[in-house]
């Protein structure tokens, strides 16, 4: 279980950035949506529970964490 993950290490991990450097770029450029809120913290992190992550306008992620 886990209660809150890095959102940079999280776009890495799941490929919808090359790297947690390229993940960091996308925060800070506001390329980045969490349940259709743009995030500008690259220090932000996700909670437990249901979440849609996009980056661009093509990628789009739907993830449940518990």
């Amino acid at each position: 279980d886990v209660e809150r993950v890095a959102l940079v290490k999280l776009l890495a991990e799941l490929k919808l950035a090359s790297s947690n450097s390229e993940a960091r770029r996308l925060i800070a450029q506001g390329g980045v949506k969490v349940d259709q809120a743009k995030v500008s913290d690259t220090r932000a992190e996700v909670g437990r529970g249901e979440h849609l992550l996009q980056v661009g306008k093509l990628k789009a992620v739907r993830l449940k964490l518990a």
